[in-house]
């Protein structure tokens, strides 16, 4: 029983290890490329950059909840054997998702070009490069549920290393814009992909169209549960930043991004071991079922928030001579008051987090739909109470009492007793050629 316990153990250590390393090195790449930007462009081309940053987002928050995040349920339902059915018709799901996204981008120029014609040719630049950053996203997270969390970190790190000296390339060349931000976004995402690749998580392999079909309607019934809420969160969370622009120009989103940076570290820290325990409680609970669900939304929560609110102090202490330091921008010094919503939102968002992972490994989606909508509706009713009175501020407080609605929903939700019922294993049928 011990070496079965100091086995267990290691292991943990090793996907934990890696998938911090993973993170970290992808927290690393969007933090100092962030501060690189924001140092050496002008600020409303900055601005610029968050906007369109912004839209790939919501892309991918989408794709995460409608395609992958299902995936490890449906892995643990249907057993080893068939993951890899599984995974490679997820593969060209995820294909289509980036080439009729891409669509979406294209059609929505000439909307863009009236209020903004500058934004039309990086909108160009961006759909070509969109199928490529979902295919990455997509091999990333396919990583965690072959548990290779060091594949991931390989491609992690070729990411890094590509985004950074492609950065102070471009500016030693004197050749960065946001052209030339977006065509280096894909270089990076392509070659990380491919490093991921031959290391050892082969994503593009023959699917029957069958079993394609049968994974997009298999994803799609929880899936839209989570698109809704995704949608929801991207609207209350990021949506700030379009908002923030229309209400004191793309300045204001260019501000806002630089100090939500300086959370990145903390968020990607819990995101980390977000993606390396999700796999293993979505198999926990179909073996133990909704006890352990609970056990480990109220114990989870009490890690991932306590970790965000010591990094947040730390960042409420130093702030003025961080942000002095890193930028050197009176306009960003200037606002260092709006870190205090931006904390608080960030510490609720983490209370969410343990409650959320069980629900999903339960399958209750909807429930988690439900939050959402409710925090969206909060953040709407507080914008429009606080925005004309507070501008830019008034925004980052309606979104710290949206996430305070959402987590305490779905705290609620995922500590209500109810009665267990018995699990089994489902079987995967063949499916039709």
């Amino acid at each position: 029983m011990l070496a079965a316990v100091v086995m267990k153990a290691r292991r943990w250590k090793r996907r934990i290890l890696f998938a911090i390393i993973d993170q970290g090195l992808s927290s690393g790449t969007n933090f100092l490329l962030t501060i690189l930007y924001a140092a050496w462009l002008p600020l409303e081309s900055f601005g610029q950059y968050v906007i369109l940053w912004t839209v790939a987002l919501f892309i991918e928050v989408v794709q995460i909840s409608l395609i992958i995040d299902p995936l490890p349920t449906l892995a643990s339902r249907f057993g080893p054997t068939n993951r890899e059915r599984i995974d490679a018709a997820a593969a060209w799901v995820t294909l289509a998702y980036g080439g009729a996204t891409s669509l979406v981008l294209l059609a929505a120029i000439p909307l863009w070009s009236v209020s903004a014609p500058e934004m039309a040719v990086p909108l160009v630049c961006l759909a070509a490069i969109n199928p490529v950053q979902r295919l990455y996203i997509f091999i990333r997270r396919l990583a965690y549920i072959r548990d290779r969390q060091d594949a991931a970190a390989v491609g992690s790190l070729t990411f890094f290393v590509t985004m950074l000296a492609g950065a102070f390339t471009l500016h030693q060349l004197r050749l960065l814009d946001l052209v030339s931000i977006l065509l280096l976004w894909g270089i990076g995402a392509a070659a990380a992909m491919l490093v991921t690749c031959t290391v050892g998580v082969p994503w593009l392999r023959a699917a029957r169209a069958a079993t394609v079909v049968w994974l997009a309607r298999n994803v799609w019934h929880p899936g839209r549960w989570l698109v809704g809420a995704a949608v929801c969160f991207w609207i209350s969370q990021w949506g700030i930043f379009p908002l923030a622009a229309a209400m004191g120009g793309p300045d204001g989103a260019g501000v806002m991004r630089v100090l939500q940076n300086l959370f990145t570290p903390v968020t990607q820290f819990n995101a980390a071991l977000y993606l390396a325990l999700l796999p293993r409680v979505a198999d926990n609970v179909a073996a133990k079922g909704h006890p352990y669900a609970r056990s480990f939304a109220l114990y989870g929560t009490i890690a991932f928030t306590g970790i965000v609110i010591v990094y947040s102090a730390l960042v409420l202490i130093g702030a003025g001579p961080i942000i002095a330091v890193l930028y050197r921008k009176p306009e960003i010094l200037g606002s260092i008051h709006l870190l205090w919503p931006l904390a608080i939102a960030f510490v609720l968002e983490a209370a969410r987090q343990a409650p959320a992972m069980a629900m999903l490994a339960e399958n209750r989606t909807r429930t988690a739909f439900v939050a959402r909508v409710g925090a969206v509706l909060a953040f709407f009713a507080a914008a429009a109470a606080l925005g004309p009175l507070m501008g830019v501020e008034g925004l980052l407080w309606a979104n710290a009492v949206a996430n305070g609605v959402g987590t305490s929903w779905q705290m609620i939700a995922a500590l209500a007793v109810k009665k267990q019922e018995a699990t089994r294993r489902a079987v995967l049928q063949p499916t039709p050629s």
